[in-house]
């Protein structure tokens, strides 16, 4: 729940100096997240001294401001997604444009057939991946759907090495979608995608002027990434990588 630093006080019984010089240290250490002048918000570092925190919701608090500019800067539908018993979990939607998207915040649906859950899957290590597809029974959902389980096995990894995904109407026949995964952050899996649709517009165009906008979603996962990254993950990675 986001408070003003006023509203902080009142709560504490803190003078706004003192509170003022404490809430400093927490914002560094990624407790409190700064939403704007004098309003703040539980940071993802929270998770570890609250059990009960909502993860999501905190994950959602503190990517929406980044999710937002990225809608204006691309004057599309964006999405922030993460990975939750298999399927896609959408946690922000932010729109700029007059062409929406039929996609709602806190809906599920299935990883292979959209970019954001293709790059969700690349994420998984091989083993697991290879559990995800054992349980088969992927349903075209469209012409364009990619259902096979090799072919999908292909997708994926060819996703994984070139570090996006793009879905061709493989969900909704008038969409186009571009998503790049968001690092960085231990244990979780989340991607950050970018929606055309195509009602009125080429779909080849789209998906080519898509791709002139992926340093944009990268600079936005990159953001996105350091919010949420935890204190100690940047020692773990390392260690990861000597690995």
């Amino acid at each position: 729940m986001n408070q003003t630093l006023r509203e902080i006080c009142e709560h504490t019984g803190i003078p706004v100096s003192t509170a003022h010089r404490l809430l400093r240290p927490l914002v560094e250490r990624k407790f409190v997240i700064r939403q704007r002048r004098g309003l703040y918000a539980l940071g993802i570092a929270s998770v570890e001294i609250a059990v009960r925190a909502d993860i999501d919701s905190i994950i959602t608090t503190a990517t929406r401001p980044i999710m937002a500019d990225l809608a204006k800067t691309c004057r599309r539908t964006v999405h922030l997604g993460v990975f939750r018993d298999n399927l896609v979990r959408y946690l922000v939607k932010a729109e700029s444009g007059c062409r929406r998207s039929p996609s709602r915040e806190e809906i599920e649906l299935e990883a292979y057939c959209t970019a954001i859950g293709k790059a969700l899957l690349a994420q998984l290590e091989r083993d697991r991946l290879e559990d995800y597809l054992a349980l088969g029974d992927f349903v075209p959902l469209t012409d364009n759907t990619i259902f096979d389980v090799d072919d999908l096995r292909q997708e994926i990894n060819g996703v994984r090495r070139q570090g996006w995904a793009i879905d061709r109407g493989e969900m909704y026949p008038e969409l186009r979608c571009l998503a790049v995964p968001i690092r960085g952050r231990t244990g979780l899996l989340a991607a950050v995608s970018v929606t055309e649709v195509c009602n009125d517009v080429d779909p080849e165009k789209a998906e080519q002027d898509l791709l002139t906008l992926f340093p944009r979603i990268v600079e936005a996962a990159e953001a996105v990434s350091d919010v949420l990254r935890m204190p100690g993950d940047e020692v773990r990675e390392k260690r990861s990588n000597k690995t």
